[in-house]
């Protein structure tokens, strides 16, 4: 894959995902946030409360942030794991079409192997890209 192809088609998929992660963030986990921090907060207001229950409060606080972080941290390595493997997917369709030795091929199957490499790839980032959407649904699901 050519790098300018790959550093654009990686900028896509890295922009794409920035913009859920923002989205939710806005959406979802700054309220989280807030809500944790202000039920921690409260946690400290007895002063008679022993330092063990005060950690044992703020750490329920968190609870929340943290399954919420977990789940869309899942999600995250899922949609990558799949992306790998739709690129792995596209160089071994490639290498069973041009044979396993790349130094074997002439400088015109090179090219044609990478610019063929760089489209199915596009293709996978793009159809990963479409399963964005349904990501930020399972996560306001699960949150």
């Amino acid at each position: 894959m050519s790098n300018s192809t790959m550093e654009a088609t990686q900028m896509k998929v890295k922009l794409a995902v920035d913009e859920m992660i923002d989205d939710l963030d806005k959406t979802y986990l700054r309220d989280m946030q807030k809500s944790m921090f202000q039920c921690s907060a409260r946690c400290c207001d007895n002063k008679k409360t022993t330092r063990d229950a005060v950690e044992n409060c703020v750490e329920s606080c968190n609870d929340g942030m943290k399954k919420a972080q977990g789940y869309l941290e899942k999600e995250l390595g899922g949609l990558q794991d799949q992306l790998s493997r739709c690129a792995m997917t596209c160089y071994d369709k490639l290498v069973q079409q041009f044979g396993p030795d790349v130094n074997k091929y002439s400088e015109s199957q090179k090219l044609s192997f990478n610019e063929k490499l760089d489209s199915c790839v596009s293709v996978c980032a793009d159809d990963h890209i479409k399963l964005i959407p349904a990501i930020k649904k399972r996560f306001a699901k699960n949150t």
